[in-house]
């Protein structure tokens, strides 16, 4: 068999769009060109287009609905909640690049979060770290983070550190998280958390998990809004 296969028509097609998927040019939600339109692009016949997007559903890749079009899928991402997993590595199981970016930076009073510094154990005249990010998979918005650390642990932050992991940079200050406790419910969005997330719908999923270090002492705070229509959590009794 020549090693210069000429690969089949529907997978030209299906190999076109996933390559515009992977660089960008389609990201999740968007609507891909019609049959029409592929069949106009490739000058192939309809049936062949028309199999190779019902390929791409089957994988999940995109979504078919009927009188209105394809629309990029979003890869589900499933959590356990038993296990502690950072945001950067659930992109990763699910082949997806992680991004970060830094909303919001500032130092407030324990005061001005009750609710929060009694979690951390921080009392009203005591500071806190609070910064603000948007995490993307893709560069597609999937959650929206504000998360709360005592000023007391940290002197100097790094913020460069809150582009990437930020419990790589925990660790290389040589803090190691030993528990944890996460929270979830479904709420609704503010209009301005929907507008950064770019959620259709207004229901999130809201996660607020505290951090242990040792001696069972509270060291992080922080509140995630994960657009419903990406994530999902699980529970198992198994181990």
């Amino acid at each position: 068999m020549s090693e210069n296969k000429k690969i089949s028509k529907k997978q030209e097609v299906v190999n076109y769009l996933l390559s515009e998927i992977s660089k960008g040019n389609l990201k999740i939600g968007d609507q891909i060109p019609s049959e029409l339109e592929l069949t106009k692009k490739f000058n192939f016949g309809r049936q062949t287009i028309h199999t190779a997007l019902s390929d791409l559903a089957l994988q999940g890749v995109i979504t078919r609905t009927p009188g209105k079009g394809s629309y990029v899928s979003s890869p589900s991402v499933n959590r356990n909640i038993q296990k502690k997993k950072s945001f950067t590595e659930d992109m990763y199981s699910v082949g997806m690049t992680p991004g970060s970016k830094l909303l919001e930076f500032k130092i407030i009073s324990g005061k001005e979060q009750p609710e929060v510094a009694l979690e951390l154990k921080v009392e009203p005249n005591e500071t806190i770290y609070l910064f603000t990010r948007l995490r993307t998979g893709n560069a597609t918005p999937i959650a929206l983070q504000y998360t709360y650390i005592p000023t007391k642990f940290i002197e100097d932050f790094d913020l460069s550190a809150l582009n990437h992991s930020l419990d790589k940079y925990v660790e290389t200050l040589g803090f190691e998280i030993t528990g944890f406790v996460t929270k979830l419910r479904a709420v609704t969005a503010t209009s301005k958390q929907q507008k950064i997330l770019g959620a259709k719908d207004s229901a999130v999923l809201n996660s607020i998990s505290i951090r242990y270090i040792e001696d069972k002492v509270p060291f992080q705070y922080t509140s995630t809004f994960y657009r419903s229509d990406v994530y999902e959590y699980t529970f198992s009794s198994f181990n």
